[in-house]
């Protein structure tokens, strides 16, 4: 398997792994809510919501010190947590648009937590696509998002701004409007 691959083929494994447990953890014991408010969260679903998290970016850690050379930045431990900042953060606000998206078009439970454990990792292999030296890579993952994003907002009634922001707004529960 070329060193490519593996990272590519590594980041989606990780992504996929890591949010489908999280949106499990969301949704257990969730009652009529779509989502669980992480203020609500049992203290084992928090520190299982924290560890996925540390899980997530311990372990694209691992993966760009060993294939951080085939991306464009130098092969240094600074650019190797540029790349993890980058992927798990791309990633994760790419994810949670899909999760808006999910939402806002009714799919059950089942189908999201199928989508999260299937398709979970593929904002994070578009992001590292992005960050890989290949400018074809580079192109395709662009045109790929471009067309999630055209899907997504299709999928959210042309409103993807209200939909990912009632999306937070339940994850976070009363905690966005403590000050």
């Amino acid at each position: 398997m070329s060193l490519v691959v593996r990272h590519l083929v590594g980041t989606w494994v990780v992504g996929s792994a890591t949010t489908g447990t999280l949106a499990v953890l969301f949704t257990l014991d969730r009652g009529s809510l779509p989502v669980q408010p992480v203020d609500e969260l049992p203290t084992l679903s928090v520190l299982g919501v924290l560890g996925m998290l540390a899980a997530l970016f311990a372990a694209l850690g691992l993966l760009a010190w060993g294939t951080l050379e085939v991306t464009w930045l130098p092969p240094t431990g600074r650019a190797g947590a540029l790349w993890v900042l980058v992927v798990g953060g791309g990633g994760f606000a790419g994810w949670g648009y899909a999760a808006a998206a999910t939402f806002a078009g009714d799919y059950s439970l089942t189908a999201q937590l199928v989508l999260a454990y299937v398709l979970g990792g593929v904002p994070f292999v578009l992001i590292a696509a992005l960050l890989l030296e290949s400018r074809q890579a580079n192109v395709n993952a662009l045109v790929i998002t471009a067309l999630a994003l055209v899907v997504g907002t299709a999928i959210m009634d042309g409103d993807p701004l209200r939909a990912c922001a009632e999306l937070l707004w339940r994850v976070l529960g009363s905690s966005v409007t403590a000050v």
